[in-house]
């Protein structure tokens, strides 16, 4: 089997079709079919049942889909050490991040990385903090930057920090000239929040019961950048990590000031990867340039 059948198979898998895995791949869909096809006829099975939501994995398919994943890693690790005798001259890296990152950190962190090595290409996929985690684990991305609430054995960890949250607003807000501010402090302005299920509305909302106070908010959005322009606007505030805010902080657009709660808002980070897996020589520097990039890991209490 060739490698390049068994990655357009599990790009089918993952995306349910044919004409989704041809745009994801870049690559023709008839070029793909033919590639099912070949394996399909090989293996003598059917691979994949259709279905009127997509296309499902059979049995036989769940099967191949773990060796494929298995041979695929295999593959990039002869190809990870043919790479490191030449440089960094050519790659590809497939990241997964939760929103916040994506705003901020992972771009600035892309464009350094290509500044110093423009053979490397990229692809950022940005999805809910848990999924980054699932992604990570299948090895369908190389690494995940996420926020996380509990640990997990599921990924192998480069970095397992932690974030304080603030409270984000426009240059010109009524709070924007204190020092700090408290959860009483916003409530009486428009709050914009991220949804229930997501890190950082989890650790909102465990602050605003510790101090006996219930904040509802007059904006809901699972995109930080659907929040941002009604914080510009209006005298609403949003809550994130620092590390969302670097670069309009840095222009000017919004000022970001630390919030005292009795229950600290602090949100876990993690850079992962697979487990037991080499990492390929440019996944690996582009690694360590993104966790020189995050705060210093705090150590923990004796």
């Amino acid at each position: 089997m060739q490698t390049s059948g068994l990655r357009y198979f599990l790009e089918v898998a993952r995306t349910g079709s044919i004409a989704s895995a041809s745009t994801q791949l870049n690559v023709a869909a008839s070029a793909i079919s033919r590639q099912i096809a070949n394996l399909e006829a090989e293996l003598d099975c059917v691979l994949f049942e259709r279905r009127p939501r997509g296309m499902v994995l059979s049995p036989a398919g769940e099967l191949l889909a773990g060796h494929a994943r298995q041979a695929i890693t295999q593959a990039e690790r002869v190809a990870a050490d043919i790479q490191q005798l030449r440089g960094l001259t050519r790659g590809f890296i497939r990241i997964a991040a939760a929103d916040g990152f994506a705003l901020d950190l992972i771009p600035e962190a892309v464009a350094t990385f290509h500044l110093r090595h423009p053979g490397i290409r990229f692809d950022v996929q940005v999805m809910p903090p848990g999924q980054v985690t699932q992604v990570v684990a299948a090895g369908d991305v190389d690494l995940g930057l996420t926020f996380a609430l509990a640990p997990t054995n599921l990924v192998a960890l480069l970095y397992d920090g932690t974030v304080e949250m603030v409270v984000a607003m426009a240059p010109d807000h009524p709070l924007a000239g204190h020092g700090t501010v408290h959860l009483a402090d916003i409530q009486a302005y428009p709050v914009a929040l991220l949804p229930m299920d997501t890190t950082t509305r989890l650790v909102f909302d465990a602050a605003c019961r510790a101090e006996g106070i219930m904040i509802e908010p007059a904006l809901t959005a699972n995109r930080i950048t659907a929040l941002l322009p009604f914080v510009r606007r209006t005298r609403g505030v949003t809550l994130m990590s620092a590390l969302s805010m670097m670069t309009p902080m840095r222009l000017g657009e919004l000022v970001c000031i630390p919030i005292r709660t009795k229950a600290r808002l602090r949100r876990g980070v993690q850079v992962q990867v697979m487990r037991d897996r080499k990492l390929p020589h440019a996944v690996d520097a582009f690694a360590r340039l993104l966790v020189a990039a995050l705060p210093p890991v705090e150590p923990s209490p004796l």
